[in-house]
């Protein structure tokens, strides 16, 4: 019977929570990453999955392979957005690109519930569709949490003093042609109301 090698690799734990989620600088793991940036990678390649590393913005996530025809070997589970979803995805890459050519001092952009909210506002033309997606914004915020596009940054007792930090690595997973597809996609749902 053949010997099989079971020596765990050293940086096991770096790749078992990359494939979990997202690593941020502020995260343990975010040094042994950085360390051993190269062998994950070497050892991802090989199952057709791509390690982004950020390191000037402090982050690092997964990203699969895709074959001719868009297809992928499915490790990485896809989850679609909703219309709301969408709409904020689009409202906070766009807002941090403005914060990015407004404001060259400040290195992250901090948002609180109450800009968030009035933020939409401005967005929506319609009452009825802003009024539903008020409703909704604390779920949305949460999903936004959720997918590593916010970090909630101070917790208060009033709503509209929650502040959250927009996380850069938005910028990476709707880049600026996903952006305009998005745009593209809510525009045509939108003229078919």
């Amino acid at each position: 019977m053949e010997n099989i090698d079971t020596t765990l690799l050293p940086y096991a734990p770096v790749i078992v929570r990359l494939l979990q989620g997202s690593i941020y600088y502020e995260d343990k793991l975010w040094g042994e990453l950085v360390l051993n940036q190269f062998p994950i990678e070497r050892y991802l390649r090989q199952i057709g999955i791509d390690l982004i590393v950020e390191e000037k913005d402090g982050y690092a996530f997964l990203r699969q392979k895709e074959d001719e025809d868009g297809k992928t070997i499915g490790l990485i589970r896809r989850m679609p957005l909703t219309y709301e979803q969408t709409l904020l995805c689009i409202l906070l890459r766009e807002w941090l690109d403005e914060f990015e050519i407004t404001d060259t001092e400040t290195r992250n952009l901090y948002i609180s519930h109450k800009q968030f909210r009035e933020r939409i506002e401005m967005f929506f033309k319609e009452k009825s569709n802003q009024a539903k997606l008020l409703r909704n914004l604390d779920t949305l915020i949460k999903d936004m949490l959720g997918l590593g596009f916010l970090k909630k940054i101070e917790d208060s007792p009033y709503v509209d003093d929650l502040k959250y930090e927009v996380r850069r690595i938005i910028k990476s997973k709707i880049t600026a042609d996903k952006l305009l597809e998005f745009k593209q996609k809510l525009t045509d749902y939108e003229s078919q109301l």
